[in-house]
């Protein structure tokens, strides 16, 4: 009964990631930036700037584990995986290192990171 239940539990949430994994494939735009920035650090031309240039970030989801991250017209090829709590995380090729890229919240993605001058909430969108 034991192993009867156990297994009717990770079948649960092995479908149950899945089907958001199938709702990530596609491609994302940014819908949104917030920052909280050391504004002793900062001017609001350079905010505004930085705020631009992240607007312009793609994520194209183009299956179940291959991910292109299209920065500044740059494109970047990586694998991704969710993790039970829909957290996000990237890993270039030959790198064994996860990246964060950030939570699957439906309908969005929502990233922050953590910079030299305060922090940047990123939230993306599917076109």
């Amino acid at each position: 009964m034991k192993y009867l239940f156990f297994s009717i539990i990770t079948t649960t949430l092995f479908f149950s990631c899945s089907e958001h994994k199938n709702q990530l494939v596609g491609e994302w735009k940014v819908y949104d930036v917030k920052t909280d920035f050391d504004e002793t650090r900062t001017t609001p031309q350079m905010l505004q700037q930085v705020v631009d240039i992240e607007k312009q970030n793609r994520l194209k989801f183009v299956d179940d584990t291959s991910l292109l991250i299209i920065i500044k017209g740059n494109t970047y090829e990586a694998e991704w995986k969710m993790d039970a709590n829909n957290v996000i995380h990237y890993y270039f090729k030959n790198d064994t290192t996860p990246h964060k890229l950030g939570k699957y919240n439906k309908p969005y993605i929502i990233a922050t990171s953590k910079t030299k001058i305060g922090l940047m909430t990123t939230t993306y969108e599917k076109e």
